[in-house]
Order: C-alpha cells, then structure tokens, then sequence
C-alpha cells in the first residue's frame, strides 16, 4: 500500500513505509508478513559445518574449564547426540564465539538449525535458556578477537542477554509468529518451564508476545534501566513485547522510551504491539534526551498511529522539536480525521493551539472539496471553529499591490519548514489585504539574506515598511519558531537574525525572556544569538531586555556577552552604562499620571502602582479592589476581555522590570549618582512607572532635601515649595539628613507613604577611631554563615575574588573610593560550583589598594579613607551578615 495517504484509504489503518519492514521484529498477528516460515536450509548447512570443525575446541572448554558441572554435562551431552535445550544452547554459545572471535557473539542461523534438527519447541527452549549462560573469551589479538576460554553457568542476574536482543533472537521470534497453530502451541507449553528468572521471563515473553499474561507479569516487574553506559537489554525486550493500554498503564512511569531504547527496531515494533496506545509512550519519550535523528524516527511513527487519540496525542506535542513536520505529513495521512480533530486542537490561545489553527488554515484551503463534502459529518463545534478560522482569513492583496521588492523571488525559494501557505499572514497596512503565498515564500526568501551586521536590502526595507508591523512582527517570530521546532537550529542561523529587521518590542520581550531562563550552557548557542538580535532591534525596549540578561540570566556566557553589547549599545549613543539605564525604562502604555484606565463599556477602572511597582486596581468610584474582576454578562463583549488582556500583559511586563529598578534606585543612593535637574525631570518626575519609585523618597539638591509631590512639585520637610535651578539632584542617604530623617520619617507617615527601599529607617552607622585610623575589621570574624547570604553579596556590587588552589576563591571583593575592601571566607567557592559548599565562615575585612595587597598584609591605605555613607553601607553590609548567622 502506499505510504502516501489520501481520503480514499482507510484512516483506522497503519500503513507502513518500506523502511519499518526490514526494523520491525514480526509478531503473531502484527502489521508486517512474517519472513521465513520455515527455517533455511542454507543457514542450517552453514551452522553443521562450523559445529562440526568446532566440536574439538568446545569438547575441551567443557571438559576442563567450566565452571558448573550441570552446563558442562548438558553440553557434552549434546554433542554426543543426547540433545536438551540447555545442553544446545551451551553448545551455540560456545561456537558463536568460536566462529565470530568475541564474547558476545550471536549468530541468527542457529534459530534455523535447531528448529530443522529438533523442532520448533526445542529451539524456542533453547533460546529461553541461552542468554544464562556466559562464555569468557582468551585474547588472540587484533582487537576483539577471542577464543572460547571458560564456559560459566552465569544464571540471569544480570541485564545482559546478547542472544535475544540480536537479530538471533528477532529470528527465533519470527519463526514462532510464522508457525501454524499446533506448532505455536506446542512451543509456548514448553516455554511455560523455562521462566525461573525475571531476565528469563522477559526474554521468554519477547518470544511469544501473544502470551499477554506472561507479558502482563514482566509489566508488574519491570527491568531495572541501568545508568552505567549500556542499553538495557531487558527494557529493550520488553518494549518489543508490548500488545496492549493495560500493560503500558500497568507499566506506569516507567513508560518512557529512555536513551539507548530510541532504536527503529523497538520504536517500530512497539507500534505494531500497542497500535494507538503506544501514541502517549512516545510523546513522553519525546522529552528525554533523544538526538536529533532519534526525535525525527519517533515523531514519524507517532505521525503513521491511527485513530482520533492519537492525533490528540500528535497534536499536544506540536511545540516540541521535529514534531510539527511530522504533524503536517499526519494531516495529509489522515485528512478526513483531520477537519474533525483539527478544530478541538485549535482553540486556546497557546502556543501549540497557534501551531494548530495554522495547519487548519492550509488544510481547509487545500482540500475544499473534502471540507465541503465532510463538514455535514462534524459536529457543531467543529464547524464553529472551521468557519471562524476561514472568516479570519484575509483577502490576498492584487500583484499590483504587492511591494515591488516581493513581486519575485529567486531561485532558492522558501525552505521547506517555512511553507508560505503554512505562514501566518502578513497584511499589508491598513490591515485590508494580505500578502499572497508567493510574496509571502518570497519574503522568506529575502529575509535569509540578512543579518545583524548586514541590513537588508533597500528594495526589502521599502518592502517591509508597505506591511503592517504587528503582523510582520508575529510572523518573524513564527518563523524562528517553526525554525526551533523543526530540528534545523543545529545549522542555518538566519531564521533566528532576520528578528532584526522583522522584531519589534513584543518579540524584544521574548526573546529577553528566553534568555533569562534558558538553564545551563547546552545549546546556549541560540540565547548567545538572541542577545545579538536584541542589540539589532535596538528599542529602548530591547536595550531593557540586554540588561535585564545581564542582571539575572544564570549561565555566565550569557550575562557576560550581554553585558559586551550593553557597552557597545551604550558606547554608539554617547553614553555612560548608567545613563543608558536611566533612559531604557518602557513606559508600558501608561498614561501621564503613571496609570492606565481600562474600559469595561459599562464600567470602568483604573490601575496605578503601589511602592513595589506592584499594580493596584480602583473601580469607578476609587474604591481599592483585590484583582481586576474578569468580565461578566454584561460587560461589553470586545472591550472588556480586551482590557482584561491588557491588565494581564501590563503586569507581566512590570514585574519583569520592578525588582531590577527598585534595586537599581537603591544602588544609586548607596553609590551617590547625581542627574542633572533636567535629566532627574524628564528621566524621573516625568516617567510614568519610575515615577511611582521618585515620590516615595527623599531627594537632595545641592544641599536641600525635598520630596516630589502628587502633583509633580517639589517640598522641603516643611511642605515649603523648592525651586529646583540648574545642578545636580541625587536620592538622598541617611548620613546626609542627619538630625532631620525623624522630622522626613514623620512626614512620610502624615502623606501614608511607603517607601520602595530602606531609606529613612536605614541603620546608619560609622567607625570607632581605631577601626578608622587602621586597615582590618574583625567585626564578623568566626560567624558563620549559609553560603546564599554571602553570595547575595554579589547583588550589592561585590565580586569573588581571584581563584587560588583547586580553583577555589577564598574571598568577596568591594571596590569602593579607589581602593579594595576584602572579605575573607572559608571553605569559599569553588569557580564551577560556588555554592557547594553550604556554611562559610567570615574571616577579617581589610581595605589596600589591591586584593593583592590585603592577601600579603602590604596595605596603606585606611578606612577613615571612605566618606560617610560608604563606611555606612560597608558596616551595615556586615550587620546584616552578622543578623544571618547560623
């Protein structure tokens, strides 16, 4: 039958490509014809003629080194023309290795000799017992070649079973699924006696698989897998003798296909066993760690299963790797099941959901006759949501409408995991029209050619500015993603740079996002490649998103390259770091007055945002509610789930943001930054979120402290207006108000303001003249610590020190008034593992003007060196570690 499907064929079968026949291992009743159903000659003369030139050898190992005299005998015993299994599968075992020169030697041909020489039962006998047996090998050089040395009567207390896990026996098998009745019976009655061990049971089950009992008791006492390097073979047999759901859910979490288990035999023949309900087996086994080739054969026999739970199965995968080809080729299979399965898959607003309405999209307008002909057979919900899936369909725009510069393509085309008919539309501005297939394959094809060092073409550009950018936006990011999806992120690189040119904040925001939680250094290639996409688009959004990975991403690559951009960004505009900070905070949407109001229709509310940037929401008549209510009956249809999306959005974006700014504020009062009166207006006062931080903290200008009003004017602790002339402004510290932070305390509690950061009720403290005259502090000396509040450190500008021996760092470094203020630790941090080592123990602090020259005691310089506030934060740093001590 043909491996292409077409509404014709029947979609409740399996039809299979010539690639599985030769993989797949024949069951009793499975989907392939059985090869071989009675032994070959040929392979039964070839095994008498190795048997017979190798019976001296084996006579010998048996007779003077064997281990158990039972095996011993048995094998003996054969050769002399007293056959049992047992004694058969000694003698095979010993001339396999013989014949191949190794030790784990397994020859198919013996299969045939002993069923033609003993019958079918004998041979199946012999197979059960083979794999209990182990032959140790005498070196004959060249590598793995062997002689037959020693024979032990092993037992199965091992994972090992060579014989029936080879193609040897995948032939015995065969030749017992081909057998007529009789014959089978026959053979699985003696089988019946050879099931001692739970590595024997499973072979033995592997053999006769329509044994379900048997195979149910294996599923009750699954194989170990083990994690030393090797496949299990016991899993492996396993695998291959499944036949029904109950097993697989009697099998429980050990259902998953692990690694060395990825191989086509098992993944085919487990198809043929468990049909529809191997689906949820090998869309778990997607989430392991298969490569790349292993994922494509998964996905491709996930894609062939029959049946509506399948598809279902098939369709919950669609944003994993390699899946979504496979899905498209499972569409084409089975279109019929398809139209009705395809619009269930489709509704949401995930991701998958996205993945699934698009091929939705290209099927109802490929089959338009089978649409017609199968929507009387759906139900309702399904034709709902096939008929709002061809009403969101925009009209493709004329050729006359359609940028010159995608009018024609060149002669590489769109690759084929960016189908332009699969493609979200691009629509050109004013939204009426949509870029045809054509332009679209076209646009694809332009956009491989560009790259965050190259702009595209000036034709593409001109091109690109026809189209409406939230389309294009989404449809760049469509892109990258079928990209990721389809397994290709090892090789082309475009699809992830054309962002550049097609990106705009959104997309800004996710890809900072994924780099932010992208977990370790495996396939960090793509992350590395996403800051430079965010360096291309360039928005202050963008910008926002490179700093944050340089706050907060976890591998180090990442935050370093991060951290080289922001230099690079902030070096092409004139800037220093922190003034490219000040000017990179999105203003959300918000309005002038630092909030948003959202339109119910016939209510209304309005969002501001309390001392943590936490969004707080008032109803019309500013009473304070707990959340934004979700819309209800009588809300306006269109308005108010648009407003509810708006709320949602609004506060993931701030809580990405809040944390970093309120820390970032409180840094630049501890490290006393200054602004210019017209940057602290416009950067400040003017800014609709910061402007929440600024009016909950004391100011200082020239000497004067004031705060910012609700009004946006500025008072003294009097109230007393403050003109605020030309110089410079910066956040006032608590050494430099003195006597009057109780007097700002008090005001701040009359206003019921709460302040983003400890700033009036900071402790303040300062140096005995001793301490300040010398260069060593002994304050924390001996408290230990956990090694997270040390660490924590690091978010306060302190860094490790150096590594000494075994890459250890026995320090935390403060670089602070042109000098080096050193902590001492101990265990301290191993580089690769810096918080391995649970409890550290503060030592002495000292201050030198390098961290050289605190470790050989060399130091001049003095702690009455740091100002005010510096000694303050140094002291207060210490307190608070002191507090923490276990």
């Amino acid at each position: 039958m043909s491996d292409h499907g077409s509404p014709l064929h029947d979609e409740n079968v399996l039809v299979i490509p010539d690639a599985w026949r030769k993989e797949l291992i024949p069951r009793r009743g499975g989907i392939a014809p059985v090869p071989g159903a009675v032994p070959d000659e040929e392979s039964c003369a070839e095994v008498r003629e190795s048997l017979e030139a190798a019976r001296p050898l084996i006579r010998e190992v048996l007779e003077h080194r064997a281990s158990h005299k039972e095996v011993a005998e048995a094998g003996l015993a054969y050769l002399r023309g007293e056959a049992t299994p047992l004694g058969a599968a000694v003698v095979a075992r010993v001339e396999a290795v013989a014949r191949g020169e190794s030790r784990f030697a397994t020859d198919p041909a013996w299969a045939d000799f002993l069923a033609a020489e003993h019958g079918l039962a004998f041979a199946a006998c012999a197979f059960a017992e083979i794999d209990g047996i182990w032959v140790w090998g005498q070196d004959l050089g060249g590598g793995m070649k062997e002689r037959p040395r020693y024979v032990e009567g092993r037992g199965w207390d091992t994972d090992f079973a060579y014989w029936a896990e080879d193609p040897a026996g995948g032939r015995m098998r065969a030749l017992l699924a081909a057998a007529d009745d009789n014959v089978h019976a026959e053979a699985v009655r003696a089988l019946a006696g050879h099931r001692r061990e739970p590595l024997q049971r499973v072979v033995v089950s592997f053999l006769v698989p329509d044994r379900t009992d048997w195979v149910d008791e294996c599923c009750a006492e699954p194989p170990e897998r083990q994690s030393w390097g090797y496949t299990s073979h016991g899993a492996k047999l396993l695998w291959c003798s499944l036949g029904t759901a109950e097993q697989v859910e009697k099998l429980g979490d050990w259902a998953v296909l692990e690694k060395g288990e990825w191989f086509p035999s098992v993944v085919f023949t487990l198809v043929d066993g468990l049909g529809e309900a191997a689906a949820p087996v090998l869309a778990r086994s997607l989430d392991g760690e298969a490569e790349p080739p292993d994922r494509r054969r998964i996905v491709d026999a996930l894609a062939r299963i029959p049946g509506d739970e399948a598809f279902r199965v098939m369709g919950g995968c669609l944003d994993k790797v390699n899946v979504l080809p496979a899905m498209e080729a499972m569409v084409e299979r089975f279109p019929v099941r398809a139209l009705r399965v395809l619009p269930e898959l489709a509704s949401g607003t995930s991701k998958r959901a996205a993945l699934a309405a698009g091929l939705l999209r290209v099927h109802l307008a490929a089959r338009p006759d089978l649409v017609a002909a199968t929507m009387p057979e759906l139900d309702e919900e399904a034709r709902a949501a096939i008929e709002a899936v061809q009403a969101a369909v925009v009209p493709e725009a004329s050729e006359e409408q359609v940028p010159k510069a995608l009018r024609k393509g060149g002669k590489k085309g769109a690759p084929a995991w960016a189908r332009p008919a699969a493609m979200p539309q691009v629509l050109l501005r004013g939204r009426e029209h949509a870029l045809p297939a054509a332009a679209t394959g076209h646009l694809i094809e332009a956009l491989s050619k560009a790259s965050p060092g190259r702009a595209p073409a000036q034709a593409l550009r001109e091109a690109m500015d026809a189209l409406d950018p939230g389309t294009l936006a989404e449809f760049g990011w469509n892109l990258f993603e079928r990209w990721r999806m389809s397994g290709e992120s090892t090789r082309i690189a475009w699809a992830q740079t054309q962002l550049c040119w097609t990106g705009d904040d959104e997309i800004a925001r996710r890809l900072g996002g994924m780099a932010r939680s992208w977990p370790g250094q495996d396939g960090i290639k793509l992350p590395l490649k996403a800051l430079e996409v965010l360096a291309g688009i360039g928005t202050d959004v963008a910008v926002m998103q490179l700093h944050l990975v340089a706050e907060k991403a976890r591998p180090k690559r990442l935050k370093k390259k991060a951290g080289q951009l922001l230099v690079q960004v902030a070096d092409d505009r004139g800037l220093t770091m922190d003034q490219l900070g000040d000017r990179i905070v999105p203003d959300f949407g918000l309005d002038a007055d630092g909030g948003m109001t959202l339109d119910y229709g016939p209510r209304r509310f309005r969002v501001g945002f309390d001392e943590q940037l936490k969004p707080v929401v008032f109803d019309d008549k500013g009473t304070l509610r707990k959340t934004l209510p979700k819309p209800g009956a009588k809300d306006d249809a269109e308005l108010a789930p648009a407003a509810h999306r708006a709320f949602t959005g609004l506060k993931k974006d701030v809580r990405t943001v809040a944390a970093d700014q309120i820390r970032r504020m409180e840094r630049a009062m501890t490290e006393q930054r200054r602004w210019s009166t017209d940057d602290f207006r416009r950067l400040f006062v003017g800014h609709p979120l910061l402007w929440h931080i600024v009016r909950r903290v004391v100011w200082l200008h020239d000497g004067t402290a004031f705060r910012v009003a609700e009004d946006r004017t500025f008072a003294d602790v009097d109230d007393k207006a403050v003109p605020l002339e030309a110089g410079e402004v910066q956040i006032a510290h608590p050494v430099h108000l003195g006597e009057s932070v109780a007097a700002w305390s008090e005001v701040f509690a009359d206003y019921e303001i709460v302040q983003p950061f400890p700033q009036l009720g900071r402790p303040v403290d300062a140096f005995t003249d001793e301490e300040r005259a010398g260069a060593r502090l002994d304050r924390v000396r001996d408290v230990v610590v956990g090694v997270g509040k040390v660490l924590g450190l690091e978010r306060q500008g302190w860094e490790r020190g150096a590594p000494q021996d075994a890459g250890i760092q026995h320090c935390l470094t403060w670089a602070v008034a042109g000098r080096m203020v050193v902590l001492d630790v101990s265990p301290g941090f191993p580089v690769m593992a810096p918080g391995e080592w649970p409890e550290q123990t503060l030592g002495t602090v000292s201050i030198a003007e390098s961290e050289l020259a605190a470790e050989r005691g060399e130091s001049k310089a003095t702690f009455g060196e740091l100002d005010g506030v510096q000694a303050a934060e140094l002291l207060l740093t210490l307190r608070t570690l002191a507090d923490s001590a276990l």
